[in-house]
């Protein structure tokens, strides 16, 4: 049988997301934006054989994901970097494929979503880069240690997997990269919408 791919998505909470585009958005446009990038993103994972849950403390978010018909995992733990880690501890086993994936990635649909598991089940440690180096996906069947988030992450990832004498496989695929992380990001995303975005 199939093995079964833990995916973790890390969420803040709604009322406060995105909160560099504020000059271009409404508090409300904002959160609108975070709920929907997570509908089309448990949408595109959902062809998969994964079980998936939001990694988040938020109220709103937890009850989000339960009319999406997802799971949820509280932390004990504080800072992003901490509840992903502690995700880890509670769900992997070992040679187990999983997958943590950002919530901003306007891009990913079923098919990206379906190359992606497949291609997991054969790399210890595989990611994608977005434009500041940071990791919007990070994924393998070997255990990751620590992870770490924000700017530069990804070179701390690479460094991170060298401790366990692998390498970490780059996923080149703007779908898998591109996040909504800056007012440029997002005034571009405006200008090639996905096919999702404009049936709403």
């Amino acid at each position: 049988m199939e093995a079964k791919m833990i995916i973790g998505i890390p969420l803040k909470n709604f009322g406060k997301a995105y909160t560099r585009l504020k000059h271009v958005l409404t508090k409300d446009a904002r959160s609108n934006l975070s709920k929907a990038l997570l509908v089309n993103i448990v949408n595109s994972f959902k062809v998969t054989n994964s079980e998936i849950y939001l990694i988040t403390k938020d109220s709103e978010a937890i009850e989000f994901a339960e009319s999406l018909n997802i799971l949820s995992y509280v932390s004990d733990t504080s800072g992003l970097n901490e509840e992903v880690q502690s995700f880890m501890e509670k769900f992997y086993q070992e040679s187990t494929p999983w997958c943590i994936v950002h919530s901003d990635l306007p891009y990913i649909n079923k098919f990206y979503a379906k190359q992606l598991f497949s291609d997991i089940k054969h790399y210890d440690f595989i990611a994608s880069r977005s434009e500041d180096n940071g990791t919007p996906i990070i994924g393998g069947v070997k255990k990751l240690n620590k992870f770490h988030y924000g700017k530069n992450s990804f070179t701390l990832h690479q460094k991170e997997v060298s401790k366990s004498n692998s390498e970490l496989s780059i996923i080149f695929s703007r779908e898998l990269s591109f996040e909504i992380d800056t007012e440029d990001n997002y005034l571009s995303f405006k200008q090639q919408l996905p096919n999702w975005f404009k049936r709403k």
